[in-house]
């Protein structure tokens, strides 16, 4: 997390660290209590968890009210595609693994943010992000491959 997000100076920067540090915690404390009550049902409540979501992003949307058709259809895309079908699958998904292992597969999402970008819109992100990044994933592949092979029958 240090190298990732290392280059941070503004307090704009410091506030996104926080905001992320936050969002890591709710997180985990969303994989565990999916855990925990296995026998209800969680779209529901990933359903409400993006509405509540958005509701709290509202106040950082300074222009929203001038997004073109175009921007309309971007926005719709990322909420329906990415927010709610991914966090759908994965309170479905999480069940399934221990809470940890699923925690730190959610993780992926944040060092995968910066190819992504660079994908859609040639934004080159900085060193210590991919740096951060590769750690990160690293560390997922190293954790999921050491599960594997101690389930392994000898």
């Amino acid at each position: 997390m240090v190298i990732t997000v290392g280059g941070v100076q503004a307090g704009a920067d410091l506030g996104g660290v926080a905001l992320s540090c936050l969002m890591v915690l709710a997180i985990s404390a969303m994989t565990v209590v999916v855990r925990r009550h296995r026998e209800t049902s969680m779209v529901a409540a990933a359903a409400l968890s993006n509405f509540m979501g958005s509701l709290v992003s509202l106040p950082f949307a300074h222009d929203i009210a001038h997004v073109g058709g175009h921007g309309l259809a971007i926005l719709a895309m990322f909420g329906c595609l990415q927010v709610a079908l991914g966090l759908t699958f994965y309170m479905l998904g999480s069940r399934l693994l221990p809470s940890g292992q699923a925690s730190l597969i959610a993780t992926l999402e944040t060092p995968l943010m910066p190819f992504w970008i660079w994908v859609a819109f040639r934004e080159l992100p900085a060193v210590h992000a991919l740096i951060g990044g590769a750690l990160v994933i690293g560390a997922v592949i190293a954790d999921i491959a050491g599960d594997a092979r101690s389930r392994r029958p000898s």
